[in-house]
């Protein structure tokens, strides 16, 4: 589950090079579904949503900033979120590598797309089954206009098939979302076709190039089996960014990427 949510939280990568920075927050929040009703009665189902949400933003609300240039992408969670602790800083250059970075113990990982995404088959994770649709209806979000899109996510959980004879009858085998977003196709669209371009394989394998619509996604909600978590852009714009914005720290130090028991 740890893994799916970190695979969840790595979707934003950069390919080519722009004249200028984009710098938007986004802010997350987490509580029970209004919507939940006529989903079936499942405590199980209940227990696993609320553990994946939690994995999500563990204190019910999160902060993150991002910023968008030609050297890549920098993503700072200034609370917990998307797997990653408060502080945590990832840079994602237009190679595919994926930095880590430790901001509290001063340390750094790096892994790429193409490790990601060979963890998440070699964990079993299936490819979703998602299904989009433009509504045609439109928001402001941020002072950035947006189209509402509705969304049905579903994945098979990855479940061993030796388990699967010793599971109850009414064990979940899969989850799944619903929600909507507002995407923008107009401002800052340079942005969202270099992100959708160096995020495709990673994104298309959880199925959420199909939910972006070829645009930045400004607002999205997500419910899943009582529990909703809401996410909209706060502010957005193009600014320069600060020196060595996407450098490592000359005093951190590269470990070893964490793993099961570390």
């Amino acid at each position: 589950m740890k893994k799916m949510v970190l695979a969840l939280g790595l979707m934003l990568l950069v390919s080519a090079p722009l004249s200028a920075e984009l710098k938007y927050t986004t802010h997350m929040e987490v509580k029970k579904s209004t919507a939940a009703a006529g989903q079936p009665a499942n405590p199980m189902i209940g227990m696993m949503s609320e553990a994946v949400m939690k994995q999500m933003v563990p204190e019910g609300a999160a902060d993150v900033v991002y910023l968008v240039g030609d050297k890549g992408a920098r993503i700072e969670y200034l609370q917990a979120a998307m797997g990653q602790p408060a502080g945590t800083v990832n840079l994602v250059t237009t190679d595919g590598t994926l930095v880590v970075m430790n901001t509290k113990e001063k340390t750094y990982w790096k892994t790429t797309v193409e490790a990601t995404l060979a963890n998440m088959r070699a964990a079993g994770i299936p490819l979703p089954e998602v299904a989009a649709k433009r509504t045609g209806q439109f928001e402001t979000i941020a002072g950035a206009k947006c189209e509402v899109i509705t969304f049905d996510w579903k994945m098979a959980l990855p479940i061993p098939e030796a388990a699967r004879a010793s599971l109850p009858a009414d064990f979940p085998t899969t989850m799944a979302m619903t929600g909507d977003s507002c995407t923008t196709t107009d401002q800052f669209q340079k942005y969202a076709d270099i992100v959708a371009k160096g995020a495709n394989a990673l994104m298309s394998a959880m199925g959420f190039d199909k939910i972006a619509q070829g645009g930045l996604v400004l607002r999205q909600t997500l419910q899943m089996m009582g529990v909703e978590m809401h996410s909209v852009v706060t502010q957005i714009g193009e600014e320069p960014a600060p020196p060595n914005a996407f450098d490592i720290p000359a005093d951190f130090k590269e470990v070893p990427m964490p793993g099961p028991g570390r």
